[in-house]
């Protein structure tokens, strides 16, 4: 009995830091339209959408809950979120970030993808690309245990909100520069059946 009483103790405290491992990043309110960031589990931005056009994904067994977002916010521009939380048995074959760098580059066909900026900020990367020498792009990375999300900011008016917060004394150089267009919508997800980004690993006994 007091075995059984253990073990349910055990659980319960891996179900609490489990819940806080996502809610320390990110959570999507799809009633209120609202994307909130985290840092340190305070709240320190909140990105409001206009109208949304959410998709969910599925790879099983490795990822149950995962989805992209896609919008041209009025106040923003054009956006593109992706959240991937992989199942505890799963592991990522490679960085996830070079993996949507990878991506990015393949489905836009650029002919140029050099990283200008990169700041690391507890669990966030900020990281600015000129694209074929001429234009620039901005994507948020975020990441804990085996949750990740990518944030691709065409005019990286968001990004540079969400880095002030962060850090106050931030100065962007590129945020008033000529901003790539583009269209990339692919999830890793969906990718995976072909890319192998991430995989099943088997409980030795």
């Amino acid at each position: 009995m007091l075995v059984i009483k253990k073990f349910q103790i055990y659980f319960l405290v891996i179900l609490f830091f489990s819940a806080c491992s996502v809610s320390a990043l990110n959570n999507y309110s799809s009633k209120t339209k609202e994307l909130s960031f985290y840092s340190n589990s305070k709240l320190v931005e909140k990105l409001s959408f206009d109208n949304p056009k959410q998709k969910h994904y599925l790879s099983m067994p490795c990822v149950s809950n995962s989805y992209t977002i896609e919008e041209k916010n009025n106040k923003y521009g054009k956006l593109f979120f992706e959240y991937i939380d992989l199942d505890n048995n799963c592991i990522w074959t490679g960085l996830a970030n070079g993996f949507f760098e990878t991506s990015l580059n393949y489905e836009l066909k650029l002919d140029s993808f050099e990283v200008v900026e990169n700041i690391d900020i507890n669990n966030y990367t900020f990281k600015t690309y000129k694209i074929n020498n001429e234009s620039y792009l901005s994507v948020v990375y975020s990441y804990y245990t085996n949750t990740n999300m990518f944030l691709l900011d065409y005019e990286g008016k968001f990004y540079t909100k969400l880095l002030k917060e962060l850090k106050p004394n931030y100065e962007s150089k590129y945020l008033n520069k000529k901003r790539f267009v583009g269209n990339y919508n692919k999830s890793l997800v969906r990718k995976n059946i072909f890319e192998n980004y991430f995989r099943h690993e088997r409980l030795k006994l």
